[in-house]
């Protein structure tokens, strides 16, 4: 076994050309995509700021509104992006809703009237969700303190602040950069072409008869095989190290709390490809069926389905959702991003153990095709 071993590994040494594209590629694709999309990761969670115009001439309620809104403790414009400024006439206010986009609010005794210029709903929206949650808040108060008398304090509370919804902000550092995806698919990606790695190998074998002299010399056929998955390992391990390494140290690619387990699962996937691989080459005869099924038709239809070039988000539904279940890229590269997002370990539990009953599988067919061609 030993001697395949080496075999193999002098074989790619001797041929580096498919290592070295595993060594590098990947961190050239990490490089180069995640750069050029670096941005439209970014604004994704974006708002821009609302400029509000405010007529005030508001009496009762909601002259309370008002002023909750401008004494409140947290900060209106950087907590919601809404920058409030006064004015002394209406008609301005109307004037710079329709030439300048902005929104005016008219507190017009109790009334509150909103103006916005119809391209930007969106941020009429929110300032009328902002004084609505605002009037809410209050009337809840009042109408708890109505019913219940002193013990509306306890219940509630005495600073108004506390009357907001409770919110927790994700860190920067834990949302996903285009780095943190691309770093995944495209190592990932670059996983999938280790199909490709044992055919060389395999159909020299054959047309050389090295495999029939290996089998005289009393190795068994499992063992020959084993030996050859062994080899390619090695050379996998070898070959995504750098790349995983430098997406860790210099891309800051987020690979969760532990990136060593990260690697491992890696490694497993790695594993079950050499074996599809080698399987391909044991049940086929020519390289040229193997190369166009392989290379020209799965490789291109698993790359796109598994998210390697479009963000597909992890946790996507629907009916294209289970077409992507297609892709063994699909599983890995869901299972590795519910884990550093969601804290979920369950689906790359899962799905190393199908990959390892799989590997298991194609063995025993490859030994039992292996045999019946002698």
């Amino acid at each position: 076994m030993i001697y395949i071993i080496k075999k193999v590994i002098k074989n790619q040494i001797k041929n580096p050309k498919w290592f070295l594209f595993l060594m590098l590629f990947p961190i050239f694709l990490i490089m180069l995509i995640s750069s050029i999309l670096e941005q439209a990761f970014d604004d994704k969670s974006s708002l821009n700021k609302v400029d509000v115009v405010l007529y005030d001439q508001s009496e009762g309620f909601s002259k309370e509104v008002v002023d909750a809104i401008t004494s409140a403790s947290v900060s209106i414009e950087d907590d919601y992006g809404i920058l409030i400024s006064s004015i002394d006439d209406k008609k301005t206010g109307i004037r710079e809703a329709r030439v300048n986009k902005k929104v005016f609010v008219h507190l017009n005794g109790e009334k509150m009237q909103v103006y916005g210029n119809d391209t930007e709903m969106l941020d009429t929206a929110r300032v009328v969700a902002l004084f609505r949650s605002v009037a809410c808040s209050i009337q809840t108060v009042k109408e708890s303190y109505r019913i219940v008398g002193p013990e509306a304090l306890q219940m509630i509370g005495t600073d108004n602040a506390e009357y907001e919804v409770e919110t927790e902000m994700i860190p920067d550092q834990s949302a996903m950069s285009s780095y943190d995806y691309y770093g995944v698919v495209e190592i990932t990606l670059m996983i999938l072409y280790l199909i490709l790695i044992p055919l060389g190998d395999l159909f020299r074998d054959k047309s050389t008869n090295v495999k029939e002299r290996i089998l005289i010399s009393g190795l068994s056929r499992m063992k020959y095989y084993i030996a050859s998955l062994i080899a390619y390992t090695i050379v996998a391990v070898i070959a995504f190290l750098p790349s995983f390494l430098i997406s860790y140290y210099y891309f800051d690619v987020n690979w969760g709390r532990i990136p060593v387990m990260m690697y491992v699962y890696l490694m497993i996937f790695a594993i079950f490809n050499i074996t599809i691989g080698m399987l391909f080459g044991v049940l086929l005869n020519s390289r040229g069926k193997v190369d166009v099924i392989l290379s020209v038709i799965a490789i291109p239809i698993f790359s796109f389905l598994g998210g390697s070039y479009t963000p597909f988000p992890y946790d996507m539904e629907g009916v294209f959702s289970k077409i992507m279940l297609i892709s063994p890229l699909r599983w890995v590269n869901v299972s590795i991003f519910k884990n550093i997002y969601g804290g979920n370990t369950v689906p790359q539990i899962i799905t190393s153990i199908i990959f390892i009953a799989l590997i298991g599988i194609n063995l025993f067919i490859i030994v039992l095709k292996d045999r019946r061609e002698c």
